[in-house]
């Protein structure tokens, strides 16, 4: 079913009524996401080191450097247009 409202405006509740999760989060909650973030990121960094093992690191410390002094450059010459 389908109403058309001409000129008329339906009331909603205000954002800042609302809890936030931090206002109905209880300590026991929170810790659990806490850790299961820990346990993402401890995954990520597995994985990342199980590829570098196999494929070696992307770059040498002096190619991330030279990256890194250009790209700024880069950076750099946006801001000056």
């Amino acid at each position: 079913m389908l109403f058309l409202v001409v000129g008329y405006t339906v009331p909603t509740m205000m954002n800042d009524m609302m809890p936030t999760i931090e206002e109905t989060i209880t300590p026991d909650v929170e810790a659990q996401l806490e850790h299961e973030e820990w346990t993402r990121k401890q995954d990520d960094q597995e994985t990342w080191a199980d590829l570098v093992a196999i494929h070696g690191p992307l770059m040498t410390d002096a190619e991330w450097k030279q990256y890194k002094s250009e790209y700024e450059g880069y950076l750099d010459m946006q801001w000056k247009d």
